[in-house]
């Protein structure tokens, strides 16, 4: 079969599941037949990036017009690139294990039923942002993946706020701070992530429209959006083009970071990234595939494949936010107390690595080296998730680091499993995500040394930000699984998940080695002078990550000593920046959800109704009357208007005949005097 048909298939297999699976009534039927279409599109998958990565070609799909639009036309069709056939692998591949997962997860969840066709139509359209051989194809996916993270995030529509779930309050961490617990809730979180996205999606449609003036203000026709196109764009005469008062590469530059700003969104990234961490009300099985390959995911990939079209200054811009937020996200992670909002800090820190990667350019070898890291953060991440969706289950809902502990004994596998996922998410020796690591340290040095280029800012911030992975990394892990047990009545009932469901879990292990990724081209990256200095900075930045867990170590609480709660209140305003989200959320609270929000608010309503005060009173009876100055007044007057005019008229019409016939000759016979006096 060919790599053109199979990404028709693998676009098919998950959409059609979806349907099928929200017919279904029974949670077991709905995640065998869902499990069963993502497996079928892993073993399609698969063969087709073994080819596509062997060849190193790029394969082109069917392609067919939606719109002729004389000019140009707008049209959906595939394309499978050596990136894309990875990617689509991976997203099938960590599918099919968390649905097996979420099987054995949901089991007594009476929602459980609705989980699998919205996970089957979160994948459906990731394979096509995925596979997508133009941008107005990946941009419609783009969306469809944001209404599935809006589906699975507010999974659990109908649970109060933090502050009024009386569980949440007996389970949080006794310095449990940072998160606004009168907002945080499932459905809150889905208008969170629904809005954020948005802003960067205003941009991402600025970037198209930029991208199309410039296309066809250079002569182009026909499908100008696809990527074969655009490709070729920065080599064009833009000496011609103009948009919004800019010419030139100016107006490549807005298109670049028009793109970037939907990348920012959907990858959260600084300041769009208070989302990410939110999302976490949904269920942890959905948070494995959105963290791992799909939504955040699509950020990066949108701006590693249209990397060609990134003038300098735009790099530029991309490798700073992506390093700040790095470092920025690692810090916030060191000081959480809740399991799964580690994790979530993590992947925005990661996230921010990759791009800045990405910023160091295509010819410092940035682009490969962050798709190489989403690759190998994708796995280790989903097992990390899983292992922590594991811990949750059998500690009764406990996420609270400080309440779990010694749980090696209980769950010595998913204690095995996620040190491995740990120690390749922090880069050690022999692991893939040393490997990935080093090749974006490369790049980001190689660029720092380019004249005009971003210097050394995103390098040494995305150095720091990598040093912090170990420390919250570690810190996670021996919270959890090292040391005594903290609180038995948490503890004691855990245990691994089953045989079966561990089976399918030991399909990641291997993928958080370096082994595998090595063998073959399935990684590409950067060689050269700069690669070997970068090497050097990875030795060393290794060794300073060794002390540093170690540190971490015995700082670790063992009995009768707590070294790490003596830190923090010597450290105690910076632990306090940190574990307040330096305040961010906070200020987006104040300055939008209240004052923006609210504000605009009470304008519309003084505005339409007078005040706020008529707007809360409209329910009642007897409401006060609008005020004559504001539009729900001036309609009420014209109203009243309409009403005095036709009492007046009622006055007049008495129904009887005798006056209808003399006021009638009475008017002719005035109409006769006048005509003739004149």
């Amino acid at each position: 079969m060919s790599a053109g048909t199979t990404s028709v298939l693998l676009l098919a297999l998950p959409a059609a599941a979806a349907v099928l699976c929200a017919c279904l009534r029974s949670a077991r039927a709905a995640h065998a037949v869902a499990a069963a279409a993502m497996l079928v599109a892993t073993l399609l998958a698969v063969p087709m990036a073994v080819e596509v990565v062997g060849s190193g070609a790029v394969v082109v799909g069917p392609h067919a017009t939606w719109l002729d639009l004389g000019r140009f036309t707008l049209g959906v069709g595939t394309m499978v690139d050596p990136t894309g056939a990875v990617l689509a692998a991976i997203v099938a591949l960590l599918a099919t294990v968390v649905l097996v997962f979420n099987a054995w997860y949901m089991h007594d969840e009476p929602l459980a039923a609705r989980f699998p066709w919205q996970f089957c139509l979160f994948a459906a359209a990731m394979q096509g942002v995925v596979l997508a051989d133009n941008l107005f194809l990946l941009f419609c996916c783009w969306e469809l993946v944001g209404l599935g993270s809006y589906l699975l995030i507010g999974f659990w529509f109908d649970r109060p706020a933090a502050a009024d779930d009386a569980g949440y309050q007996a389970r949080k961490g006794s310095g449990a701070r940072g998160v606004l617990e009168h907002r945080l809730s499932p459905s809150h979180a889905q208008w969170k992530a629904f809005v954020m996205n948005r802003v960067g999606d205003a941009g991402f449609l600025v970037g198209i429209g930029a991208l199309l003036a410039v296309s066809l203000q250079t002569g182009a026709e026909g499908d100008v959006l696809s990527f074969a196109r655009l490709a070729a764009l920065p080599t064009a005469d833009l000496s011609a083009a103009s948009l919004f008062g800019l010419s030139g590469e100016s107006l490549l530059v807005l298109a670049a970071l028009g793109l970037f700003c939907g990348a920012v969104g959907k990858s959260a990234q600084f300041p769009l990234l208070g989302w990410l961490p939110d999302a976490m009300q949904g269920p942890t099985t959905a948070s494995s595939i959105l963290h791992a390959a799909t939504m955040v995911a699509a950020g990066v990939f949108l701006v590693a494949r249209c990397l060609p079209l990134f003038p300098p200054d735009a790099l530029a811009v991309v490798g700073w936010l992506g390093a700040f937020t790095c470092l920025f996200a690692a810090s916030i992670a060191c000081v959480q107390w809740d399991l799964k909002a580690v994790l979530a800090w993590s992947t925005v820190s990661q996230l921010g690595l990759m791009f800045a990667g990405l910023g160091a350019g295509a010819a410092a070898g940035g682009g490969e080296a962050a798709v190489a890291h989403l690759f190998t953060h994708a796995f280790a991440k989903c097992l990390l998730f899983l292992c922590a969706g594991a811990v949750i289950h059998g500690c009764h809902g406990h996420q609270d680091l400080a309440r779990l502990g010694g749980l090696w004994r209980r769950m010595p596998v998913t204690a095995a499993f996620a040190l491995a996922a740990v120690l390749a998410l922090g880069g050690a020796p022999w692991f893939a995500g040393f490997v990935s690591k080093d090749a974006i340290l490369a790049a980001a040095l190689a660029a720092a040394k380019v004249p005009g280029g971003p210097g050394f800012g995103p390098f040494l911030l995305a150095c720091a930000g990598s040093l912090l992975t170990a420390v919250y990394l570690l810190r996670w892990w021996l919270r959890i699984f090292a040391g005594r047990e903290r609180q038995l009545e948490v503890t004691q009932a855990a245990h691994d998940p089953p045989r079966a469901v561990l089976a399918v879990l030991v399909l990641l292990v291997p993928a958080t080695m370096a082994a595998p990724w090595t063998f073959g081209d399935w990684l590409p990256l950067p060689h050269g002078p700069e690669h070997a200095t970068a090497t050097t900075v990875a030795l060393v930045l290794l060794a300073l990550g060794s002390a540093i867990a170690l540190v971490v170590w015995l700082l670790a609480p063992r009995a009768g000593r707590d070294l790490a709660a003596q830190l923090a209140r010597v450290l105690r305003p910076l632990h306090t920046a940190c574990a307040e989200l330096w305040g961010v959320e906070r200020a987006f609270d104040l300055l939008f959800t209240r004052g923006l929000g609210r504000g605009l608010a009470a304008v519309v309503a003084r505005l339409d109704l007078g005040g706020e005060r008529r707007l809360a009173a409209l329910e009642l009876d007897g409401a006060p009357r609008p005020l004559p100055a504001s539009l729900d007044g001036v309609v009420d007057g014209l109203a009243r208007g309409c009403a005095d005019v036709g009492r007046a008229g009622a006055l007049l019409h008495g129904g009887r005949v005798g006056v209808y016939l003399a006021i009638a000759l009475g008017a002719l016979a005035l109409a006769v005097l006048v005509g003739w006096s004149a």
